[in-house]
């Protein structure tokens, strides 16, 4: 508990630059290792109390960025519960909006090779960048996985999926995701 203190302390003085406004509800969980970035827009919001957002929030929003990777919020974006893990690079365009329990990783988490994995190798770790576009709407308990492209106005449904390259103004649902429209 110390520790983390004390690195989020050091963070606040060192990385945190919030030269723009940025809502922080409930304690929010934010790390930026060295050599990473966090960029934060405009009128950012952030929940991570159960209270700020009622859609049954089981846990605290959580900003990783790692190995170089980094983190792009845009101006007007809102978040409630979600995790964002960035070795590569992580962009959430403008105007978005990403429900609870959302969560949202650029890479593998640990390497798939069981011999890299025994040596928790991290450059085995395989990872692909995420861009989510301008004035999306993403719903509650989706996963975003490495290497997804979201154009400008594509919505995504509660519970899904989500890998791949999706067109400006798709609506995607479904585990594994489907684009519908």
């Amino acid at each position: 508990m110390l520790r983390t203190l004390l690195l989020y302390l050091i963070y606040w003085k060192e990385k945190f630059r919030l030269y723009k406004q940025v809502s922080f509800n409930g304690f929010t969980v934010v790390y930026a290792f060295r050599k990473s970035r966090i960029c934060w827009g405009r009128n950012i919001v952030i929940n991570s109390h159960s209270l700020s957002n009622l859609a049954g929030m089981h846990q605290r929003t959580i900003l990783v960025a790692r190995d170089g990777g980094k983190i792009r919020l845009g101006d007007n974006v809102s978040v409630s519960g979600t995790t964002i893990y960035a070795l590569e690079s992580v962009e959430i365009g403008d105007n978005t909006q990403i429900g609870v329990n959302t969560i949202i990783m650029d890479n593998d988490f640990h390497p798939l090779n069981i011999t890299a994995r025994r040596m928790n190798d991290r450059n085995a770790i395989r990872r692909k960048p995420v861009r989510i576009g301008n004035d999306c709407f993403i719903g509650m308990n989706v996963i975003i996985c490495k290497g997804t492209v979201l154009g400008d106005r594509c919505i995504v449904g509660a519970g899904s999926v989500v890998c791949g390259v999706y067109p400006d103004d798709s609506v995607i649902i479904g585990n594994p995701a489907i684009r519908k429209r």
